[in-house]
């Protein structure tokens, strides 16, 4: 079951997935054409879903020019980093599937002996997009040898502080979803905030943010804690915020996975209530069973890209290879299908281009590129549940045009 992308009257694209092809070689270079030979697992012509999303009205485009036209999608497609950078070429590989005409090839090159080898392998063979690295101490090395050659990038780091001109970072940037957050929760009563902060390089980031919007919304800030990761002041920042629980609407606490089990424990223990206090938190907190494993946090909120898209993704990825996409795959899958729908329109990978105002709409919600880099990206907010989490304020579907 293959969907069509297309190319709307604002010249947006609507990254949809439905295809599950079967695995494709990680060598080599992946065409639509290749693609289209991989037949939908567990499908049959009498089975088989017609999922077509019809052809919108077509803008003049340019023609694309004679040829192939190449994007590399640079991975660690070997050593100990392996199964996570096959696992991202399988998302790529799968926009390809979708989103792909014959005229567009993807080279997936190996990073694994060397980023900076990859790039110049894929400049010699004639690729006019760079997507990736997945790791932020890969992209200056790849930055340099796509500015001498005069290609943008797509790395697919979470590191946003690398964004560069020419350097579209496609990782999501915590500091909108912090400012999402907030904002939302304001409009529901909220006007007293503290924070609980891991002492790390993500916590210092989100707590500036943090502490920077409050203030500049005019809310109060009753307190900001750091405590070490490994835990040994954790009980004494807690014991501080508990002395002013019956002060504080929202408190803030961007952790993850099993600190947060543990650092939502301690709260608990505390006497922080769900009823008495909201729990605000970041994509962080986008994991099944968020609210099972942590009391303390149903009824909280976070903001994350709306998670509708990625649903059918993770469904038709977990059909076609066998075990669920990590949470970076949607990247891979985002950009792929960019490069091909650009492709598909002219070939164009220039600022213009990429940075079109109206955005695109992806996996992981709508986005844009900004000419300094950044990936602007539109946010819903999420109420945790027991079983999960909902949907309770959902994200815009364009941008205001001229804003950037």
């Amino acid at each position: 079951m293959k969907r069509y992308l297309f190319l709307a009257a604002c010249v947006a694209f609507a990254l949809t997935v439905g295809g599950c092809a079967d695995m494709l070689h990680p060598a080599g270079t992946v065409s639509q054409k290749q693609a289209a030979t991989y037949k939908p697992n567990n499908q049959t012509p009498g089975n088989a879903q017609n999922e077509t999303i019809s052809q919108a009205p077509a803008l003049a485009v340019s023609p694309a020019p004679q040829g192939k036209i190449k994007a590399a999608i640079l991975l660690p497609l070997s050593g100990k980093n392996a199964t996570l950078g096959q696992a991202m070429l399988n998302a790529a590989q799968q926009a390809v599937f979708d989103a792909a005409e014959a005229n567009f090839e993807l080279q997936p090159r190996d990073t694994a002996n060397g980023a900076e080898e990859a790039a110049h392998a894929a400049v010699a063979d004639g690729a006019k997009l760079i997507i990736g690295p997945l790791f932020a101490a890969d992209v200056p090395a790849v930055k340099l040898v796509a500015q001498i050659n005069g290609l943008m990038m797509l790395p697919l780091s979470t590191d946003t502080s690398l964004a560069d001109r020419g350097v579209y970072v496609m990782g999501l940037a915590p500091s909108a979803q912090v400012e999402r957050v907030i904002l939302y929760s304001e409009t529901r009563g909220a006007h007293t905030f503290a924070a609980l902060i891991p002492s790390t390089p993500y916590g210092t980031l989100v707590g500036e943010v943090f502490r920077k919007i409050v203030t500049h919304e005019g809310e109060k800030l009753v307190d900001i804690e750091f405590f070490d990761p490994s835990g040994h002041n954790l009980e004494s920042s807690v014991k501080k915020l508990a002395e002013q629980r019956d002060s504080i609407d929202a408190l803030f606490l961007p952790e993850s996975d099993k600190d947060l089990k543990v650092v939502a424990d301690q709260l608990s223990a505390a006497g922080f209530t769900s009823a008495r206090t909201r729990i605000l938190g970041t994509g962080l907190w986008d994991v099944p069973d968020v609210g099972r494993q942590n009391p303390l946090l149903v009824g909280g909120w976070y903001a994350a890209p709306d998670p509708t898209q990625r649903r059918n993704f993770i469904s038709s990825y977990a059909v076609a290879y066998g075990s669920e996409p990590p949470r970076l795959a949607t990247l891979a899958y985002d950009a792929t299908a960019l490069a091909a729908v650009l492709a598909k329109n002219g070939g164009h990978y220039d600022e213009a281009a990429l940075t079109n105002p109206n955005g695109f709409a992806g996996l992981d919600g709508i986005f844009r590129l900004t000419p300094s880099g950044g990936v602007e990206r539109a946010m819903a907010v999420n109420e945790v549940t027991q079983d999960g989490a909902r949907v309770v304020d959902p994200a815009p579907t364009s941008f205001v045009i001229g804003k950037k």
